[in-house]
């Protein structure tokens, strides 16, 4: 491994190798110049900062130097580089050779897993002792921390050397802290986790309350000046003349008396009474103030939820599984509560009362030297997010946790935002805390998801991480699956009385762009130029949608043995991933896999509006022709939502009709196409009295003709054909009186359907449909008034259903309205 970085102070030499880390730096360095965002500063920091015995060294892959030179090597507290050495998903391989005889050593890291990955091996055989370890960064971003404790001529040192770990394919500073406002705005606090690899300035958060992390996150910055106020208040506690009453004996006063007193006095000698006893008020110095009686308290509450905090999570750390919390980060919150301890045990804070709050404003507390500092930092324990200004850190998940919330929350905006959908049931508050003071979902399905409803009565349910097992009405019949987000939208049941239709998409979050070519791959994926979401992850997509079956029964009833009927309730499947690409100009290089097979992926970022770039649109473009949008009146609701537009929408998508081999797939099982037979220009008698008699066997139309007004695919779902010839009393219509079966469709080009067929010969390469039919039903009724010229007019979708309850043609009530296009000209 190539040597990335070279630090060496009187005590140890530290350095970090990685393998190759170029095509991370090129690749970050693209995202930045794609989304015209200029580099950040780059450095690595040490605390307390440490003399370097010569000049740091940072080395790409060519042996020059990648740091700006400190210009103080004896205060060295931060370095300077010129290009980011520092990633996610790499590994690293650290190691400090210790230079003097040092005893012992360990990473002090609050994560076990990170305290176990390093290894202290002892001076032997003229060999320095080291510690050595490796980082594999994994999806984890922000500050990483390594807290090196090592023993050195008996004393306990400890050096904290940090760098941070960039994503390449986000803008870190950009995308996080717009995704972290996202989610704070739904799921408040649920960012913050106890104990990760890296960790981030908390101040990006602007919550406030009763949250264990945040306060401890916040004292353990501000613990030093904490316990530097609290000496200085020992030293020299502040203290008052108070006014105290005593009732003392006449033998015992002393002093000048207060006139009245005297008389008083005097009056009881001359009566006899000389034991009794006369209240006399004097002034003496009390440290029982109200400002003292404030320290006690915010001493005592801070050493209570250390106390608690140590205990809880001592109890949590002890199950050998859930063993996240290494020794040296227990056992310093156990020191924390030391100086506290010993502050309580001062002898002047006996005499101190219970703190009952302050009448006024003090200005002990505003300015006296001690009170004042700890005054300040109690207001900043008490409303921490509020004034957190960028002094204290804390850990946060993982960004691939992070993104796929935050994709969560991006297809909640949309259905509200976009398509008009109004929240109903909040599933935010299904929120609870584990056993480290993080919060979690709860594992509870659709049950506790977003629930919306539109005007046109679609309703939807948004759900994250629902499980599907073989006891759920969603049924995995294998394996239990768990995709990260699940959208159910239902029409509305007056649109569709035989059953409610509903209709589900999954999407799986994936942080992670393409990088590799595989041996499958077939040679067309610019991955150096276009973002692609990993093979894997369509694999998984294609894994969710065939995976889950829905059950339902096939008649209603109460009998617990009455048969299911089951259906594939999935209609896409898609993975959501950090692309970038300008979506308003560019297609989505999944499209054509999306509208062929419903399987594909969208890239999906936060939108930059000062780059006029939108990160989701082409997901907003694919839900809108799926869902539909907002209607602003009720026309345009009229117009927008036909009675099973959306159904039809969707089940008229070529993803929606792929059939097993040998079987067919339809929506109505009577679909019935209207048509007026053709001129009779060239055609003898005898091809326009078979349709007349009921013996004709044919029927050919344009496919050019039919593809402007269906799409390609209903012909095959096609089951009768209601053809209109001349009537007997109007000669400028036609009128139907038989429905015929269609036994069979073909294309063929018009040279090749015969005379017998077509009615005449024709010697045309234009591909036409050829309909094969059944012998014909005749209505009770005729449908009259069928217009002929064009044949277009003559040429509507509808059921035998539907048909058979009219009399006119302008009655037909059509079906698959949206699967028709409209046709220019006459």
């Amino acid at each position: 491994m190539p040597e990335l970085l070279r630090l060496k102070t009187d005590a140890f030499l530290f350095t970090i190798k990685a393998a190759s880390i170029d095509k991370r730096r090129d690749t970050l360095n693209s995202t930045l110049s794609t989304r015209q965002i200029g580099a950040s500063d780059y450095s690595i920091k040490t605390q307390p900062p440490f003399k370097l015995l010569e000049r740091p060294r940072a080395f790409k892959d060519a042996p020059y130097s990648l740091l700006h030179p400190p210009k103080a090597l004896n205060q060295c507290a931060q370095i300077a580089l010129e290009a980011p050495l520092f990633f996610e998903n790499t590994l690293y391989q650290i190691e400090w050779i210790f230079l003097r005889e040092v005893q012992a050593a360990q990473l002090s890291h609050r994560s076990q897993n990170m305290c176990d990955a390093f290894i202290f091996t002892p001076s032997e055989d003229g060999l320095n002792a080291r510690l050595t370890g490796t980082i594999n960064t994994g999806n984890d971003v922000g500050w990483l921390r390594l807290p090196l404790t090592f023993e050195l001529d008996g004393k306990t040192h400890t050096q904290h050397i940090a760098f941070e770990v960039l994503p390449t394919k986000m803008a870190l500073h950009q995308d996080l802290p717009a995704m972290y406002q996202t989610i704070d705005a739904v799921y408040p606090l649920w960012r913050f986790s106890l104990v990760e690899k890296t960790e981030q300035d908390a101040a990006n958060s602007k919550q406030r309350g009763q949250f264990p992390l945040m306060w401890l996150a916040n004292f353990a910055a501000l613990r030093e000046r904490f316990n530097q106020g609290l000496k200085v208040i020992c030293a020299a506690p502040h203290n008052r003349l108070q006014p105290t009453v005593a009732n003392i004996k006449a033998a015992k006063l002393k002093g000048r008396l207060p006139h009245k007193l005297a008389e008083q006095v005097k009056q009881d000698f001359a009566n006899g009474q000389h034991d009794k006893r006369y209240a006399v008020k004097k002034k003496q110095l009390s440290v029982d103030t109200p400002e003292n009686r404030f320290i006690k308290m915010a001493v005592s509450k801070s050493k209570r939820q250390l106390a608690e905090f140590e205990q809880k999570l001592r109890q949590s750390n002890q199950v050998p599984e859930r063993q996240r919390l290494s020794d040296s980060f227990l056992n310093e919150l156990h020191s924390w509560q030391q100086p506290l301890q010993k502050v309580l045990g001062q002898s002047f804070l006996n005499e101190v009362g219970a703190y009952t709050g302050l009448s006024r404003e003090s200005l002990v507390l505003q300015q006296k030297t001690g009170y004042s500092a700890v005054y300040r930092i109690w207001q900043e324990l008490k409303f921490y997010l509020d004034v957190f200004g960028n002094q204290s850190s804390i850990s946060m998940k993982s960004v691939a946790d992070i993104y796929e919330i935050w994709c969560f929350l991006c297809v909640k905006h949309i259905l509200e935002d976009d398509l008009g959908f109004d929240l109903v049931e909040n599933g935010a508050a299904e929120l609870k805390q584990n056993d480290f003071f993080e919060y979690k979902f709860k594992d509870d399905g659709l049950r506790g998801a977003f629930r919306f409803k539109r005007a046109d009565g679609v309703t939807a349910r948004l759900a994250h991480e629902p499980i599907f097992n073989k006891k759920s009405n969603i049924r995995s019949y294998v394996v239990n699956q768990k995709p990260d987000i699940v959208l159910e939208v239902s029409l509305p049941k007056q649109a569709n009385p035989d059953e409610e239709k509903q209709f589900i998409w999954l999407f799986d979050a994936k942080y992670r762009i393409k990088t590799d070519k595989t041996p499958y791959d077939d040679g067309n994926e610019d991955i150096e130029g276009t973002d692609y979401v990993p093979d894997d992850a369509i694999n998984q997509m294609h894994r969710y949608r065939d995976a889950l079956i829905r059950l339902s029964e096939s008649q209603p009833s109460n009998n617990t043995d009455q048969p299911t009927k089951k259906s594939r309730p999935v209609f896409g499947a898609f993975a959501l991933y950090p692309g970038f690409f300008d979506q308003a100009t560019k297609e989505n290089p999944y499209a054509p896999a999306i509208e062929e097979v419903g399987v594909g992926a969208f890239a999906l970022l936060p939108s930059q509006a000062e780059n006029s770039y939108c990160g989701h649109q082409w997901l907003l473009e694919f839900l809108q022709v799926q869902i539909g949008s907002a209607p602003s009146t009720k026309q345009d609701n009229e117009l927008m939502y036909p009675k099973v537009s959306m159904a039809e929408r969707l089940y008229v998508k070529e993803s929606a009709r792929i059939p097993y081999a040998g079987m067919r797939q339809v929506l109505y099982p009577d679909l019935t196409m209207t048509a007026a037979l053709s001129g009779q220009r060239g055609r003898g008698n005898s091809y326009f009295e078979g349709f007349k008699q009921g013996t004709a066997q044919w029927y050919h139309i344009p496919q050019s003709t039919f593809l402007k007004e269906f799409k390609q695919h209903v012909a095959e779902e096609i089951r009768y054909l209601a053809l209109a010839s001349t009537s007997d009393t109007q000669s400028s219509t036609k009128q139907i009186d038989k429905i015929w079966p269609v036994k069979r469709v073909t294309v063929l080009p018009r040279y090749a359907i015969t005379e017998e067929q077509a009615g005449k010969k024709s010697g045309k390469t234009d591909l036409y449909y050829l309909f094969e039919l059944g012998k014909p039903l005749t209505l009770q009724t005729p449908v009259t008034n069928v217009p002929h010229r064009p044949i277009k007019n003559s040429m509507k979708l509808t059921t035998l259903t539907r048909l058979e309850r009219v009399t006119r043609f302008s009655e037909i009530e059509k079906v698959y309205q949206e699967a028709m296009e409209s046709l220019k000209g006459p």
